[in-house]
């Protein structure tokens, strides 16, 4: 079963800069009119959208929690969509490293998580908390 996260930024990533980032990880760049990249290995998908007019709907009760985990208030949003399975999580765990290293990011796991990028890496390999635990 798939599952969805977000990443949530201080600054809105520039849609070009983080499908540059897609391509260095094999993926490609708008493979259909619905997404903007998609990276495939064997049987597993994660598809990204980044739309550059999008801005995090956060809830007024939670906006203070993401305020806090991110260091600034949260500007941008990518959203990631993951097939199910181990190697999706591991492909989606690329992603967040290398956007990671362009932007201040904190990943939503839309199951009620929010986590920094420091917390995801102390999850073992297989039990990210998202996905196919």
């Amino acid at each position: 079963m798939g599952s969805t996260i977000l990443l949530i930024s201080a600054e809105q990533p520039d849609p070009e800069t983080f499908l540059d980032l897609i391509d260095d990880l094999g993926g490609e760049r708008r493979p259909n009119e619905w997404v903007n990249g998609h990276i495939r290995r064997d049987d597993a998908h994660i598809w990204v959208t980044v739309d550059p007019d999008s801005v995090p709907e956060i809830e007024a009760e939670h906006r203070l929690e993401y305020e806090e985990k991110l260091g600034v208030t949260p500007h941008g949003v990518v959203e990631v969509r993951m097939s199910g399975g181990v190697r999706a999580d591991a492909i989606a765990m690329e992603i967040i490293e290398a956007a990671a290293r362009r932007w201040r990011l904190i990943v939503d796991d839309d199951h009620g998580g929010l986590h920094t990028v420091a917390e995801l890496r102390g999850y073992p390999e297989g039990k990210l908390p998202f996905g196919g635990k």
